[in-house]
């Protein structure tokens, strides 16, 4: 297994998981400047879903299970299941509490987030 500009796989995990961070504050921050309040916290519950369910997917996938590819698989596809609904929950949550969410900015940082993961599994 390769590894991410010299750290080990969890730690790029860590790494991928802080820039998602790192871009949710940078775009809630422009919005903030620029906008207002309610589309810079838009922007940041888009992004907290995106982050907030790549640590769901890195929790789970990261848990001991050996090293056999079947077992390996089986978590993968155990970790997505669970992001895929974690993600379903947090949505559901954000538009059932936030009235007022701005959908473009919501959405937009939440495929930000995206990209910074699909961006980084190239190098890992």
């Amino acid at each position: 297994m390769r590894h991410f500009k010299g750290f080990g796989v969890a730690n790029a995990v860590v790494w991928i998981i802080l820039v998602q961070l790192a871009v949710t504050v940078a775009i809630s921050l422009i919005l903030l400047i620029a906008q207002d309040l309610v589309g810079a916290a838009s922007a940041f519950a888009g992004g907290a879903v995106g982050f907030l369910t790549s640590l769901v997917y890195a929790k789970k996938m990261f848990a001991p299970q050996g090293s056999e590819i079947k077992k390996v698989i089986r978590a993968h596809y155990s970790a997505e299941a669970y992001k895929l609904g974690f993600t379903i929950l947090l949505f559901s949550f954000v538009f059932t509490q936030f009235k007022d969410a701005h959908a473009l900015p919501l959405f937009a940082t939440y495929v930000a987030t995206l990209a910074v993961y699909w961006a980084a599994l190239i190098f890992v």
